[in-house]
Protein backbone atom coordinates (compact mmCIF):
# COMPACT_ATOMS: atom_id res chain seq x y z
CA UNK A 1 0.00 0.00 0.00
CA UNK A 2 1.07 3.50 -0.72
CA UNK A 3 2.93 5.16 2.30
CA UNK A 4 0.70 8.56 1.85
CA UNK A 5 -2.73 9.59 0.47
CA UNK A 6 -2.69 12.16 -1.90
CA UNK A 7 -6.62 13.22 -2.75
CA UNK A 8 -6.66 15.65 -5.78
CA UNK A 9 -10.61 14.83 -6.60
CA UNK A 10 -11.98 18.61 -3.94
CA UNK A 11 -14.26 18.85 -7.26
CA UNK A 12 -16.17 15.66 -6.77
CA UNK A 13 -16.22 15.93 -3.39
CA UNK A 14 -14.12 17.15 0.04
CA UNK A 15 -13.32 15.39 3.27
CA UNK A 16 -14.85 16.70 6.53
CA UNK A 17 -13.23 20.00 8.02
CA UNK A 18 -12.08 18.81 11.22
CA UNK A 19 -13.56 21.92 12.78
CA UNK A 20 -17.13 20.31 10.98
CA UNK A 21 -16.08 16.83 12.47
CA UNK A 22 -16.11 18.24 16.34
CA UNK A 23 -19.10 20.18 15.52
CA UNK A 24 -21.35 17.05 14.20
CA UNK A 25 -20.50 15.67 17.51
CA UNK A 26 -21.64 18.56 19.37
CA UNK A 27 -24.77 19.09 17.28
CA UNK A 28 -26.10 15.55 17.70
CA UNK A 29 -28.48 16.79 20.80
CA UNK A 30 -30.01 19.05 18.81
CA UNK A 31 -32.73 17.48 17.46
CA UNK A 32 -35.75 19.36 17.66
CA UNK A 33 -38.00 20.22 14.99
CA UNK A 34 -37.51 23.94 13.98
CA UNK A 35 -41.14 24.64 13.92
CA UNK A 36 -41.82 23.80 17.24
CA UNK A 37 -43.33 26.38 19.82
CA UNK A 38 -41.54 24.94 22.54
CA UNK A 39 -37.40 25.55 23.80
CA UNK A 40 -35.89 22.23 22.15
CA UNK A 41 -37.35 23.62 18.87
CA UNK A 42 -36.80 26.99 19.32
CA UNK A 43 -32.82 25.99 19.64
CA UNK A 44 -33.07 24.13 16.71
CA UNK A 45 -34.95 27.45 14.84
CA UNK A 46 -31.58 29.29 16.62
CA UNK A 47 -29.09 27.20 15.02
CA UNK A 48 -30.60 27.31 11.76
CA UNK A 49 -31.30 30.87 11.31
CA UNK A 50 -27.73 31.35 12.51
CA UNK A 51 -26.60 29.01 9.69
CA UNK A 52 -28.72 30.72 7.15
CA UNK A 53 -26.70 34.10 7.83
CA UNK A 54 -23.30 32.46 8.01
CA UNK A 55 -23.91 31.08 4.12
CA UNK A 56 -25.51 34.68 3.00
CA UNK A 57 -22.75 36.62 4.67
CA UNK A 58 -20.24 34.08 2.97
CA UNK A 59 -21.93 34.77 -0.14
CA UNK A 60 -21.58 38.53 -0.16
CA UNK A 61 -25.43 38.97 -0.05
CA UNK A 62 -26.87 42.07 1.85
CA UNK A 63 -30.39 41.28 0.80
CA UNK A 64 -32.38 38.28 -0.41
CA UNK A 65 -32.84 35.23 1.42
CA UNK A 66 -31.15 31.74 1.33
CA UNK A 67 -33.52 28.49 0.88
CA UNK A 68 -31.36 25.73 2.46
CA UNK A 69 -32.15 22.11 0.15
CA UNK A 70 -31.76 18.56 0.34
CA UNK A 71 -28.56 19.58 -2.34
CA UNK A 72 -26.49 21.26 -5.14
CA UNK A 73 -28.98 19.18 -7.57
CA UNK A 74 -32.48 20.04 -5.93
CA UNK A 75 -31.50 23.51 -5.67
CA UNK A 76 -30.83 24.26 -9.06
CA UNK A 77 -34.16 21.74 -9.96
CA UNK A 78 -35.53 24.10 -7.84
CA UNK A 79 -34.50 27.56 -9.69
CA UNK A 80 -35.22 26.31 -13.12
CA UNK A 81 -38.60 24.71 -12.73
CA UNK A 82 -39.52 27.07 -9.68
CA UNK A 83 -38.54 29.79 -11.74
CA UNK A 84 -40.65 28.37 -15.20
CA UNK A 85 -43.43 27.43 -13.42
CA UNK A 86 -44.26 31.59 -13.22
CA UNK A 87 -42.83 32.99 -15.91
CA UNK A 88 -44.03 31.01 -18.90
CA UNK A 89 -46.94 33.14 -19.27
CA UNK A 90 -44.22 35.89 -20.37
CA UNK A 91 -42.53 33.81 -23.07
CA UNK A 92 -41.04 30.38 -23.64
CA UNK A 93 -37.19 31.15 -24.62
CA UNK A 94 -34.81 29.57 -22.22
CA UNK A 95 -30.93 30.72 -23.00
CA UNK A 96 -28.14 28.23 -21.42
CA UNK A 97 -24.73 26.88 -21.63
CA UNK A 98 -23.42 23.27 -23.51
CA UNK A 99 -21.07 22.88 -20.89
CA UNK A 100 -23.44 23.22 -17.50
CA UNK A 101 -23.35 20.12 -15.11
CA UNK A 102 -26.31 17.60 -15.39
CA UNK A 103 -28.01 19.41 -12.66
CA UNK A 104 -28.98 22.15 -14.90
CA UNK A 105 -28.71 20.54 -18.32
CA UNK A 106 -31.03 17.60 -17.69
CA UNK A 107 -34.49 19.83 -16.09
CA UNK A 108 -34.29 22.41 -18.95
CA UNK A 109 -34.09 19.04 -21.29
CA UNK A 110 -37.16 18.27 -19.98
CA UNK A 111 -38.43 20.83 -20.55
CA UNK A 112 -37.53 21.50 -23.37
CA UNK A 113 -39.91 17.97 -24.12
CA UNK A 114 -42.74 20.18 -22.80
CA UNK A 115 -42.34 22.98 -25.46
CA UNK A 116 -40.37 25.18 -24.40
CA UNK A 117 -37.22 26.58 -26.69
CA UNK A 118 -33.82 26.32 -25.88
CA UNK A 119 -30.44 27.86 -26.88
CA UNK A 120 -27.44 25.91 -26.06
CA UNK A 121 -24.27 28.61 -25.93
CA UNK A 122 -21.29 26.43 -27.19
CA UNK A 123 -17.71 26.86 -25.52
CA UNK A 124 -14.08 27.59 -27.21
CA UNK A 125 -11.39 24.95 -27.58
CA UNK A 126 -10.45 26.15 -23.99
CA UNK A 127 -14.10 25.84 -22.29
CA UNK A 128 -14.38 29.73 -22.67
CA UNK A 129 -18.51 31.10 -22.46
CA UNK A 130 -17.95 34.89 -23.77
CA UNK A 131 -20.68 36.90 -22.67
CA UNK A 132 -21.45 38.94 -26.01
CA UNK A 133 -22.73 35.06 -27.19
CA UNK A 134 -24.47 34.36 -24.04
CA UNK A 135 -26.47 38.01 -24.67
CA UNK A 136 -26.57 37.61 -28.40
CA UNK A 137 -28.99 34.39 -28.28
CA UNK A 138 -31.71 36.89 -26.02
CA UNK A 139 -35.04 36.95 -27.84
CA UNK A 140 -38.11 38.85 -26.84
CA UNK A 141 -39.65 35.74 -25.56
CA UNK A 142 -36.11 34.73 -23.40
CA UNK A 143 -37.03 34.92 -19.52
CA UNK A 144 -34.65 32.25 -17.89
CA UNK A 145 -30.66 32.29 -18.49
CA UNK A 146 -28.41 29.72 -16.91
CA UNK A 147 -24.81 29.33 -16.38
CA UNK A 148 -22.23 27.95 -14.32
CA UNK A 149 -19.95 30.09 -12.55
CA UNK A 150 -16.79 27.82 -12.39
CA UNK A 151 -17.10 24.54 -14.57
CA UNK A 152 -16.61 21.52 -12.58
CA UNK A 153 -14.69 19.90 -15.63
CA UNK A 154 -12.36 22.13 -17.10
CA UNK A 155 -12.15 24.81 -13.97
CA UNK A 156 -13.03 27.82 -16.44
CA UNK A 157 -14.49 30.96 -14.97
CA UNK A 158 -17.70 32.01 -16.69
CA UNK A 159 -18.22 35.80 -16.80
CA UNK A 160 -21.10 35.50 -15.04
CA UNK A 161 -20.92 39.05 -13.17
CA UNK A 162 -20.73 40.72 -16.94
CA UNK A 163 -23.74 38.63 -17.96
CA UNK A 164 -25.40 39.56 -15.11
CA UNK A 165 -25.12 43.03 -15.64
CA UNK A 166 -26.27 43.40 -18.93
CA UNK A 167 -29.71 41.33 -18.42
CA UNK A 168 -30.29 44.82 -16.34
CA UNK A 169 -31.85 45.67 -19.81
CA UNK A 170 -34.11 42.83 -19.62
CA UNK A 171 -36.38 43.12 -16.52
CA UNK A 172 -38.71 39.92 -17.38
CA UNK A 173 -35.25 37.62 -17.65
CA UNK A 174 -34.45 35.59 -14.50
CA UNK A 175 -30.64 34.78 -14.52
CA UNK A 176 -29.77 31.92 -13.13
CA UNK A 177 -26.10 31.33 -12.00
CA UNK A 178 -24.80 27.44 -10.37
CA UNK A 179 -22.22 28.44 -8.15
CA UNK A 180 -21.28 25.11 -6.91
CA UNK A 181 -17.87 24.81 -7.67
CA UNK A 182 -17.20 28.55 -7.21
CA UNK A 183 -18.35 29.07 -3.63
CA UNK A 184 -15.74 28.67 -1.36
CA UNK A 185 -13.27 28.80 -4.39
CA UNK A 186 -13.13 32.20 -5.91
CA UNK A 187 -14.41 35.21 -4.21
CA UNK A 188 -18.18 35.85 -4.70
CA UNK A 189 -19.94 38.90 -3.67
CA UNK A 190 -23.97 38.78 -4.63
CA UNK A 191 -24.27 41.80 -3.20
CA UNK A 192 -22.05 43.47 -6.27
CA UNK A 193 -24.03 41.50 -8.64
CA UNK A 194 -28.15 41.51 -10.01
CA UNK A 195 -27.77 37.48 -9.80
CA UNK A 196 -31.27 36.60 -9.17
CA UNK A 197 -30.53 32.97 -7.66
CA UNK A 198 -27.25 31.20 -7.00
CA UNK A 199 -26.67 27.45 -5.94
CA UNK A 200 -24.39 26.40 -3.58
CA UNK A 201 -23.62 23.10 -1.83
CA UNK A 202 -22.03 22.10 0.83
CA UNK A 203 -19.78 19.06 0.51
CA UNK A 204 -17.80 20.95 -1.97
CA UNK A 205 -16.51 22.80 1.56
CA UNK A 206 -15.96 20.60 3.55
CA UNK A 207 -19.43 20.23 5.03
CA UNK A 208 -21.74 17.60 5.22
CA UNK A 209 -23.47 15.85 1.87
CA UNK A 210 -27.04 16.42 1.16
CA UNK A 211 -27.43 19.41 2.33
CA UNK A 212 -27.50 22.86 -0.41
CA UNK A 213 -28.77 26.10 -0.86
CA UNK A 214 -30.19 28.31 -3.43
CA UNK A 215 -29.69 32.32 -2.95
CA UNK A 216 -32.64 34.32 -4.22
CA UNK A 217 -32.28 37.79 -4.37
CA UNK A 218 -34.92 40.20 -3.24
CA UNK A 219 -38.15 40.28 -4.41
CA UNK A 220 -38.06 36.99 -6.72
CA UNK A 221 -40.23 34.89 -6.42
CA UNK A 222 -40.16 30.83 -6.79
CA UNK A 223 -42.85 28.25 -7.23
CA UNK A 224 -42.17 25.14 -4.88
CA UNK A 225 -40.94 21.68 -6.32
CA UNK A 226 -42.06 20.31 -3.16
CA UNK A 227 -45.11 20.65 -1.16
CA UNK A 228 -46.14 19.64 2.09
CA UNK A 229 -45.46 21.72 5.18
CA UNK A 230 -44.39 25.23 3.76
CA UNK A 231 -41.10 25.97 5.35
CA UNK A 232 -38.20 27.82 4.37
CA UNK A 233 -40.59 30.44 4.16
CA UNK A 234 -43.02 27.87 1.89
CA UNK A 235 -40.25 27.61 -0.96
CA UNK A 236 -39.09 23.88 0.03
CA UNK A 237 -41.75 22.37 2.34
CA UNK A 238 -40.18 19.27 4.60
CA UNK A 239 -38.22 19.29 8.01
CA UNK A 240 -35.13 21.22 7.95
CA UNK A 241 -31.88 19.07 8.13
CA UNK A 242 -30.91 21.63 11.38
CA UNK A 243 -27.51 19.59 11.63
CA UNK A 244 -26.69 19.89 8.21
CA UNK A 245 -27.50 23.27 7.68
CA UNK A 246 -25.21 24.22 11.15
CA UNK A 247 -22.21 22.22 9.68
CA UNK A 248 -22.26 24.30 6.42
CA UNK A 249 -22.33 27.46 7.96
CA UNK A 250 -19.66 27.10 9.77
CA UNK A 251 -17.57 25.40 6.51
CA UNK A 252 -18.84 28.66 4.94
CA UNK A 253 -17.43 30.65 7.26
CA UNK A 254 -13.75 28.76 7.65
CA UNK A 255 -13.68 28.76 3.39
CA UNK A 256 -13.84 32.64 3.42
CA UNK A 257 -11.28 33.20 5.62
CA UNK A 258 -8.94 30.62 3.77
CA UNK A 259 -9.59 32.29 0.51
CA UNK A 260 -8.79 35.81 2.20
CA UNK A 261 -5.37 34.06 3.66
CA UNK A 262 -4.71 32.56 -0.02
CA UNK A 263 -2.52 34.15 -2.07
CA UNK A 264 -0.81 32.47 -4.30
CA UNK A 265 -3.62 29.75 -5.54
CA UNK A 266 -3.21 30.87 -9.81
CA UNK A 267 0.84 30.57 -9.31
CA UNK A 268 0.17 27.14 -7.96
CA UNK A 269 -1.60 26.27 -10.68
CA UNK A 270 -0.33 27.27 -13.27
CA UNK A 271 3.45 26.08 -11.57
CA UNK A 272 1.34 22.58 -11.55
CA UNK A 273 0.57 23.00 -15.02
CA UNK A 274 4.25 23.60 -16.10
CA UNK A 275 5.54 20.64 -14.46
CA UNK A 276 2.62 18.48 -16.28
CA UNK A 277 3.30 19.44 -19.51
CA UNK A 278 6.98 18.80 -19.05
CA UNK A 279 5.77 15.21 -18.76
CA UNK A 280 5.48 13.33 -22.06
CA UNK A 281 2.79 12.44 -23.50
CA UNK A 282 0.41 15.37 -21.22
CA UNK A 283 -2.25 17.49 -23.08
CA UNK A 284 -3.46 20.50 -20.71
CA UNK A 285 -6.93 22.50 -21.15
CA UNK A 286 -5.92 26.01 -20.66
CA UNK A 287 -9.54 28.38 -20.05
CA UNK A 288 -8.54 32.28 -20.24
CA UNK A 289 -9.77 32.43 -16.67
CA UNK A 290 -9.39 29.38 -14.95
CA UNK A 291 -10.56 28.50 -11.46
CA UNK A 292 -6.95 28.06 -8.98
CA UNK A 293 -8.25 24.21 -7.82
CA UNK A 294 -9.11 22.52 -11.27
CA UNK A 295 -7.28 21.30 -13.74
CA UNK A 296 -8.22 19.08 -16.83
CA UNK A 297 -5.61 17.02 -19.05
CA UNK A 298 -5.09 14.34 -21.19
CA UNK A 299 -2.38 11.57 -21.94
CA UNK A 300 -2.37 10.74 -24.85
CA UNK A 301 -3.36 7.36 -25.99
CA UNK A 302 -4.56 5.74 -22.83
CA UNK A 303 -7.59 6.00 -21.31
CA UNK A 304 -8.79 8.26 -18.11
CA UNK A 305 -10.03 5.46 -16.03
CA UNK A 306 -7.00 3.52 -16.87
CA UNK A 307 -5.04 6.38 -15.92
CA UNK A 308 -6.95 6.94 -12.64
CA UNK A 309 -6.65 3.50 -11.37
CA UNK A 310 -3.01 3.80 -11.90
CA UNK A 311 -2.57 6.69 -9.85
CA UNK A 312 -4.89 5.30 -7.21
CA UNK A 313 -2.75 2.22 -7.18
CA UNK A 314 0.23 4.86 -5.87
CA UNK A 315 -2.06 6.57 -3.22
CA UNK A 316 -2.89 9.55 -5.80
CA UNK A 317 -6.59 9.85 -6.26
CA UNK A 318 -7.84 11.95 -9.13
CA UNK A 319 -11.31 11.68 -11.88
CA UNK A 320 -11.62 10.93 -15.01
CA UNK A 321 -14.00 13.72 -15.75
CA UNK A 322 -17.48 14.69 -13.82
CA UNK A 323 -18.19 11.94 -10.59
CA UNK A 324 -21.57 12.62 -11.63
CA UNK A 325 -20.62 11.35 -14.97
CA UNK A 326 -19.50 7.95 -13.74
CA UNK A 327 -22.21 6.95 -11.62
CA UNK A 328 -23.47 3.67 -10.88
CA UNK A 329 -20.69 2.14 -13.02
CA UNK A 330 -21.85 3.58 -16.54
CA UNK A 331 -19.01 5.54 -18.00
CA UNK A 332 -20.36 8.88 -20.19
CA UNK A 333 -18.27 10.49 -22.41
CA UNK A 334 -17.89 14.00 -21.33
CA UNK A 335 -20.49 16.79 -23.04
CA UNK A 336 -18.53 19.53 -21.64
CA UNK A 337 -14.98 17.99 -23.43
CA UNK A 338 -16.87 17.33 -26.33
CA UNK A 339 -18.56 20.80 -26.63
CA UNK A 340 -15.19 22.44 -26.91
CA UNK A 341 -14.36 20.40 -30.15
CA UNK A 342 -11.62 17.83 -28.83
CA UNK A 343 -11.24 14.27 -30.10
CA UNK A 344 -12.52 11.22 -29.14
CA UNK A 345 -9.28 10.28 -28.41
CA UNK A 346 -8.57 13.59 -26.27
CA UNK A 347 -11.72 13.07 -24.25
CA UNK A 348 -11.74 9.20 -23.81
CA UNK A 349 -8.06 10.23 -22.05
CA UNK A 350 -9.18 13.40 -20.02
CA UNK A 351 -8.49 13.00 -16.39
CA UNK A 352 -9.21 16.00 -13.67
CA UNK A 353 -6.96 16.77 -11.32
CA UNK A 354 -8.71 19.23 -8.21
CA UNK A 355 -7.60 20.68 -4.88
CA UNK A 356 -8.51 23.14 -2.22
CA UNK A 357 -7.35 26.39 -0.94
CA UNK A 358 -4.18 26.66 1.15
CA UNK A 359 -3.23 22.74 -0.36
CA UNK A 360 0.59 21.76 0.26
CA UNK A 361 2.65 22.22 -2.70
CA UNK A 362 4.94 19.56 -1.34
CA UNK A 363 1.43 17.55 -1.66
CA UNK A 364 0.83 18.19 -5.43
CA UNK A 365 4.98 17.55 -6.08
CA UNK A 366 4.49 14.39 -4.91
CA UNK A 367 1.58 13.63 -6.67
CA UNK A 368 3.23 14.81 -10.26
CA UNK A 369 5.99 12.47 -9.34
CA UNK A 370 3.94 9.48 -9.48
CA UNK A 371 2.14 10.57 -12.60
CA UNK A 372 5.76 10.65 -14.13
CA UNK A 373 6.17 7.41 -13.36
CA UNK A 374 2.82 5.74 -13.69
CA UNK A 375 2.71 7.81 -17.29
CA UNK A 376 5.83 6.51 -18.14
CA UNK A 377 4.97 2.60 -17.55
CA UNK A 378 1.25 2.81 -19.21
CA UNK A 379 2.79 4.70 -22.36
CA UNK A 380 5.47 1.93 -22.38
CA UNK A 381 2.45 -0.90 -21.95
CA UNK A 382 0.50 0.58 -25.33
CA UNK A 383 3.71 1.80 -27.06
CA UNK A 384 3.28 5.17 -26.91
Amino acid sequence: MPEKTIYLDYASTSPLLEDVKQRVSEMLDVFGNPSSLHRIGMTAEERLSTARTRVLKALGAKAGRLVFTGGGTEANNLAVFGSLALLEGRGRHIVTTAIEHPAVLEPIRALAKRGWDVTYIRPDCNGDIQAHEVLEAIRPDTVFVSMMHVNNETGAILPVVEVAKALTEYPKIRFHVDGTQAFGKIPVRLADTAIDLYTVSAHKIGALKGTGGLYVRQGVKLEPILYGGGQESGTRSGTENVLGADVFGLAAEIAVKRLEAESNALATRQWFVDELERIPGWTVRKPKSPSPYIVNASLKGLRGEVIVHALESQGVYVSSGSACSTAHGKQKRSHVLEAMGLSTEEVDAAVRFSWHPGIDREDLASALTVVREQSSWLRSMVGA
